[in-house]
């Protein structure tokens, strides 16, 4: 391209000192200067291509500057190469950081198409594009990036840097568009509080990845200590447990809303240093400033600040936006919005959902009616005596809700407004772990009673950050000073803790599964005392009492132990928390039922979430949210009366979520909608369900002997082929020893240097993964998940739970039942059947389950059905009743969708139960027509019988046509499936099946559909959870087209049981029951212990 026609592309670019062309021409004497400077050393080869570059590229900016009147400064980033992000240059213009400058070697090119980056600058990349100014070029093309968005064109260079050398020119005025664009950048003010937001969320991680980095620097001794002191004094005043993850994410946290703070209360940033700003937040927010000063305090040599990317760009986005701007009532949402942008995994690790509004506000209201009616506090929340605690305050949205209520209470009883509420704030207590959350609680409050007209100290206000479940017995040590607001905030919390009454604990407790390091004083057991966990734990439930250990249970167990038990001589109260709702139901909370039955007066249950798990999301009060929630509400008046059950009341609001929050408005304690749960120690917080469910055995004592599935931990041991799993096994034993544990993946319970017995029953050699390993692998056929069967190495090595109990009781009289026991079942069949050994979360896909075997041993002489049971069935029926007909009853009434349609309700509490009938000529229709359902869904495999129309395998008549071909050759693997409902052609890749009805199609589990995972698990791209590298080892051409074949011949079988399943189902439940009462009365029921475990054999020959 001519001259000409580069400074014509050039002429939109303004410059102070002189035409638009004179810029270009200046420019382009810079680029000749350029690549006189890089082309000798390139050829040369004297340095790394990328280094090449650095001092040439400096020249050609600081010219570029100077072409445009900007005085340009470089300042160059420590080379650290194992970092995943350290910008080449810092670029100053005036005296202030504008953006960063990163080079790669000439011909990586730029981000964007075409370009092909190592996994090294992909990884940087994904940081890089947290940066709001970033100038990307290998010195070929330059292009300017804003928050990882390509701003403008790419520019590239006419002429090789190796070879051109003077001569190298711009290839069109692009280069000066793009210099300009990168070098006149200025931080904008935002326009609305949320992109301002969005910024600091990007930054945020940004800095919080830089703090992880440096601490692993400085772990090995490579960097001064700018972060592991603040980490080990956090460690030493704060919180003894805090992880180098969870205190970067805290520090970058805490640094992002200490700055937003400081602008939002007007403080001037220009000329300050960021200790000096944390100082003066410190004059009216003494804990958020102290902690600001204190974690950019310089330690000698260059600040944080002046080290940190981040915290440079942070500081300048920040100091641009003006707040006053905006309204004063936007910041809310400001913590929730931030914690989406920020890291949704940090959110779901926290279990953070900040509740909506007028969910807190129903909640207060509610407890404030309580307060008034049933405790008799005339002015409920208003009244002097009621002290408040929020236990995990997030941003302040119950206590909040708690003002405006006593505002409105005291408003309506002509009191004194300005007084009540100063003496409110004495009574209302908020704890808080993080102190970004903490600093928009305090904002919020500010803000909220200057409204009111009423300014407040910070002395005032009795919001602490703080480990709600910190056990104060721990002895501290006496911090220093500069840490001291900070630690006597805790220690004030502590005071509240073990010394001050508490009438009412409100909120929304964090939701996070095995959380035992986390539990603090609720799992203590000092003194010898037992921990205060004990009192939520049952009678014959310890195998499921895991569940206990989830931070919502333990905020459960303390709320209730403050308001309950702490001070007996003040024994009302009310606890009041929005939280998922397994406790109502689970049959691991039975001790926890029992507890709160004895120790409350009353109880009510708001379930949020009667559609059961994984509600359709306009259904949702948290949208964010997938588990099953509610409402619990329990209080008492007196001390306990420990022999008389609390009167339990439950209401169910469903509908979409803005129809859920009317329901909220219009509900009060005296409303009419509630209806009373069962009196029972230990049942289900659920309404006593009709009689008939009640008749019916539930399964698990039907079936005394269960358990759980397979389970690997690592999801590349299975697979739907046997080859895929041979090459595996294979690259895993061939790679050198110090990869093995990364492909294996270690977890605590396997390693590669933990010497086992290789076979799934126990049995074996006991070997390791270290030295020489058979490259012969076992494989096994296992039921993988609902309808689809695959195969999984059977070592023991690589398994961590393979169940031997299974294994060694495996032989061909079994058959293997699945279904949940601590999730509710929502629709397609209740049980479901197998003929091999299932994995654990056979039954749908995840959320795991039981598995029950007929037999609980080998030979298929111990039945596994309660002792007396099938005697006495036989006796009432007038015929034998065998195991294999009580099985087959089971899937004739339970394993089609008639069977959670008919019980949807009563389903919401876990636990299938099985109506029994006592008609002979019912039951000898339901056992046939349920050996045809587990002859179906075993492909064949059980339940034989030609005489009867079920020959050995699958219905090959019910197979549908091939009706294109699935290519089986390597590199076309079918990469979709998708149905035509119009023609009844399933289509895969490039092949069709038909006809194939609708009702196969759809055909699901739980929601899970069948046919679709399936699929799933053999595509080109298998969709599954990658626990290693094993798992992009992968079949590379298609075989199962047979396969395919037969599961929609089985599942096309099983929809044409379905109306003759749901006739034997009402017929059973419209004729006479045996009740499980009956049972109860007769001692078959509840079965014995020695009933519920297997009979090993030990000449077991599976392995043998």
């Amino acid at each position: 391209m001519d001259r000409s026609a580069r400074t014509r592309s050039a002429a939109d670019v303004p410059g102070p000192r002189g035409s638009a062309e004179a810029y270009g021409a200046l420019l382009e004497a810079a680029v000749s200067h350029f690549g006189a400077s890089v082309a000798p050393i390139l050829q040369r080869g004297l340095a790394a291509r990328e280094d090449t570059l650095r001092a040439p590229m400096v020249e050609l900016l600081v010219a570029a500057g100077q072409a445009i009147g900007c005085p340009v400064r470089a300042h160059g980033e420590v080379r650290l190469p194992d970092l995943a992000i350290r910008p080449d240059y810092l670029i100053d213009v005036d005296g202030a950081p504008i953006g960063y400058v990163e080079l790669k070697a000439p011909g990586r090119g730029v981000p964007g198409h075409g370009w092909h980056p190592t996994a090294r600058e992909r990884r940087q990349w994904v940081q890089l594009q947290l940066l709001p100014n970033v100038l990307y070029t290998d010195g070929q093309s330059f292009a300017v990036y804003r928050w990882g968005e390509l701003q403008g064109p790419v520019a590239r260079m006419d002429g090789d840097l190796q070879r051109a050398g003077a001569r190298l020119r711009p290839a069109d005025g692009n280069l000066a568009l793009v210099l300009h664009a990168f070098l006149a950048w200025r931080p904008r003010p935002h326009r609305r509080l949320e992109h301002l937001v969005r910024d600091a969320a990007r930054l945020c991680r940004l800095l919080r990845d830089e703090v992880l980095d440096t601490l692993g620097q400085e772990r090995l001794g490579g960097r001064v200590r700018l972060f592991s002191d603040h980490l080990a004094d956090w460690r030493t005043w704060l919180f003894p447990h805090l992880s180098e993850e969870l205190f970067a994410d805290a520090y970058a946290q805490t640094v992002t809303f200490g700055l937003l703070l400081a602008r939002r209360s007007g403080i001037e940033f220009e000329g300050k240093e960021l200790p000096t700003l944390g100082r003066e937040l410190a004059k009216n927010h003494l804990l958020v400033g102290r902690a600001l000063a204190i974690l950019t305090e310089d330690h000698g040599g260059p600040s944080i600040e002046q080290r940190s990317v981040a915290l440079q760009t942070l500081r300048r986005a920040i100091e641009a936006s003006d707040w006053t701007d905006w309204r004063t009532d936007t910041s809310d949402q400001l913590y929730e919005r931030f914690l989406e942008l920020y890291d949704p995994a940090v959110r779901r690790g926290s279990g953070s959902y900040f509740t909506p509004q007028p969910v807190a506000d129903f909640m207060v209201q509610f407890v404030d009616s309580i307060l008034h009616d049933k405790l008799k506090r005339r002015l409920g929340l208003a009244d002097r005596d009621v002290v408040v605690v929020d236990p995990a305050m997030g941003t302040g949205t119950f206590l909040l809700s708690v003002i405006a209520r006593v505002a409105k209470t005291i408003a309506a009883d002509h009191g004194d407004e300005p007084a009540e509420l100063r003496a409110l704030l004495g009574r209302l207590v908020g704890f808080e772990r993080q102190i970004a959350p903490f600093a928009v609680a305090e904002l919020r409050l500010h803000q909220d009673l200057a409204a009111r007209g009423l300014e407040v100290a910070d002395e005032r206000v009795r919001f602490y950050v703080t480990d709600t479940l910190e056990d104060p017995d721990v002895e501290t040590l006496v911090s220093p000073y500069v840490y001291r607001p900070i630690a006597d905030s805790r220690a004030q919390a502590i005071k509240v803790k073990t010394e001050e009454r508490v009438m009412v604990v409100l909120g929304n407790p964090p939701y996070l599964e095995r959380a035992k390091n986390q539990g603090g004083l609720v799992l203590a057991s000092n003194k010898g005392k037992s921990s205060m966990l004990d009192a939520f734990r049952g009678t014959g439930t310890g195998r499921l009492e895991f569940k206990l250990h989830n931070l919502n249970i333990y905020f459960w167990r303390w709320a209730t132990w403050k308001v309950f038990e702490a001070h007996p001589e003040h024994p009302e109260g009310v606890v009041a928390f929005v939280c998922t709702s397994a406790y109502t139901t689970g049959p691991g909370f039975a001790g926890m039922r029992e507890y709160l039955r004895r120790q409350a007066d009353w109880g009510w249950i708001i379930d949020l979430s009667p559609e059961g798990h994984q509600p359709e999301v306009p259904t949702r009060i948290f949208p964010d949210v997938q588990q099953p929630l509610c409402i619990g509400v329990f209080g008492r008046a007196k001390a306990a009366d420990t022999e008389t059950p609390a009167r339990i009341r439950y209401v169910a609001l469903s509908g979409a979520r803005q129809e859920k929050l009317n329901a909220l408005q219009d509900l009060t304690a005296a409303s009419g909608r509630w209806l009373d749960c069962p009196t029972k120690w230990s049942t289900p917080f659920r309404p006593a369900s009709q009689a008939i469910w009640n008749d019916c055995i539930a399964l698990a004592d039907l079936m005394p002997w269960q358990s759980p599935g397979i389970k690997a931990n690592r999801t590349w041991v299975y697979a739907p082929d046997k080859e895929t799993l041979a090459e595996r096994w294979r690259r895993l034993i061939s790679a050198p020893l110090a990869e093995r544990p990364e492909l294996m993946k270690e977890t605590r319970d396997r390693a590669i240097s933990v010497a086992l017995s290789p076979h799934f029953d126990g049995t074996g050699q006991p070997a390791s993964l270290v030295g020489t390993i058979d490259p012969q692998v076992s494989v096994m056929r296992v039921a993988f998940r609902s309808f689809d069967r695959q195969y999984v190495i059977a070592d023991r090595r690589v398994v961590d739970f393979s169940r031997p109990d299974l294994w060694s009781t495996y032989g061909k009289h079994q058959t293997y039942l699945t279904t949940l026991f601590a999730q509710s079942v929502t629709s397609g069949p209740a049980v479901v059947f197998a003929a091999e050994v299932p994995d654990n979360d056979h039954y749908m896909g995840h959320h795991g389950g039981k598995v029950i075997p007929p037999y609980r041993d080998v030979s298929g002489h111990h039945p596994n059905i309660a002792p007396g049971l099938m005697e006495h069935l036989s006796c009432q029926l007038g015929s034998d009743v065998t195991c294999e007909d009580v099985f087959a009853y089971v899937a004739a009434v339970a394993s089609h969708p008639g069977f959670p349609t008919r019980f949807r309700s009563e389903l919401r509490t876990p636990g299938v139960r099985i109506p029994l009938t006592l008609n002979p000529d019912l039951w000898r229709t339901a056992v046939g027509l349920g050996g045809r359902v587990i002859w179906l869904q075993t492909y064949g495999e059980r339940y034989v019988c030609p005489s009867s129309g079920r020959p050995p395998g699958p219905p090959r008549e019910l197979r549908p046509d091939v009706l294109v071909p699935i290519p089986g050759v390597p590199d076309r693997m079918p990469e979709s499936i998708t149905y035509d409902r119009d023609s009844s052609t399933l289509y895969v890749g490039e092949g069709a099946l038909g006809p194939v009805p609708s009702a196969v199609w759809d055909y699901d589990v739980c929601g899970t559909q069948v046919v679709k995972k399936w699929f799933d698990y053999r595509s080109k791209w298998p969709r599954l959870r990658r626990s290693s590298p094993l798992n992009g080892i992968v079949a590379s051409k298609w075989d199962f087209t047979d396969d395919l074949r037969n599961l929609l011949a089985v599942l096309h079988g099983c929809v044409l049981l379905e109306p003759q399943q749901d006739d034997v189902l009402k017929a059973v439940l419209d004729g006479p029951l045996l009740r499980a009462t009956e049972l109860e009365d007769l001692g078959v029921l509840p079965p014995p212990d020695e009933a519920k475990k297997p009979v090993i054999d030990v000449q077991s020959p599976l392995f043998r």
